[in-house]
């Protein structure tokens, strides 16, 4: 009996932890001993929760009527939980005694397995309706914002996710060079957060020169369509918001500089 009512007691706190928009973004951080006092506690809720309305349902037991003579007369009783008693008893699962004990626990325990998509779906009304939000991904992508403040690359990826002009160039461990939009992160599982991968809309491409980390660009993909690259949040050594006058500019004072360069590498060394 106690593990029948423990499985129902488990599974819903690990819905809640999954599912509500709030615990889901950080449960990832949960390991070993606090990851299973999360899901109980969640589970507790969620059982207390379905206890006071088991006991708001029992007044239903007392509930009899009669139907018309033209319809046989019979007394019929809404006492749904006495089946649930006799089958109790019948498999010596409690005692007649305790019979109507046990009901009341059944009775809660399929309710506990009801109330976390209740929880969760209210949790994301009331949520929105506080932001004055319309759907739940406005909100995921607010509350991931409001969660990544603590992360600045994070913070910076979802800038440039809530503002799709802007172009930000990134700086990779490799020294590769990508230049575009982010347009999606990764989603937050029971074994990962969202710092994992994020995909990007890539407007040029190219490398730092290894002895003077001068960005050299080598691909441009204006005219290549929508492509999409995913990369590793974790390889990211710098970022910066790209402005495309700067870089413009940038590019023709270097062109500038190459024919003095070639020509003081052409003059004789002088001794």
């Amino acid at each position: 009996m106690g593990i029948l009512l423990l499985l129902p007691f488990l599974v819903s706190g690990y819905w809640i932890c999954i599912n509500h928009p709030r615990i889901a973004l950080s449960f990832h951080r949960y390991e070993g001993q606090l990851l299973y006092l999360l899901v109980a506690r969640e589970g507790i809720f969620c059982f207390l929760i379905a206890s006071a309305l088991s006991a708001l349902l029992l007044p239903l037991r007392l509930v009899t009527f009669a139907l018309p003579e033209a319809l046989g007369g019979h007394v019929l009783s809404l006492d749904y939980l006495a089946p649930v008693e006799d089958w109790l008893v019948a498999h010596e699962l409690t005692s007649p005694a305790k019979a109507d004990i046990g009901a009341f626990f059944v009775q809660a325990t399929a309710l506990c397995l009801v109330v976390p998509k209740a929880w969760t779906a209210f949790a994301v009304w009331r949520l929105k309706r506080a932001y004055n939000l319309h759907t739940r991904a406005e909100l995921d992508t607010l509350l991931l914002s409001r969660f990544a403040a603590s992360n600045p690359r994070l913070e910076l990826l979802m800038t440039s996710i809530l503002h799709p002009k802007r172009k930000y160039l990134f700086t990779m461990a490799d020294r590769k060079v990508y230049v575009g939009s982010v347009i999606g992160i990764g989603q937050a599982s029971e074994a990962q957060g969202v710092d994992q991968h994020f995909l990007l809309v890539p407007f040029l491409s190219g490398y730092r020169d290894e002895a003077t980390l001068q960005v050299e660009m080598t691909t441009d993909y204006s005219d290549a369509g929508e492509g999409v690259i995913m990369l590793a949040q974790e390889n990211i050594a710098s970022a910066m918001l790209w402005k495309h006058e700067v870089w413009e500019r940038f590019k023709t004072l270097q062109q500038a500089r190459k024919p003095r360069d070639r020509l003081k590498r052409r003059l004789p060394a002088r001794h």
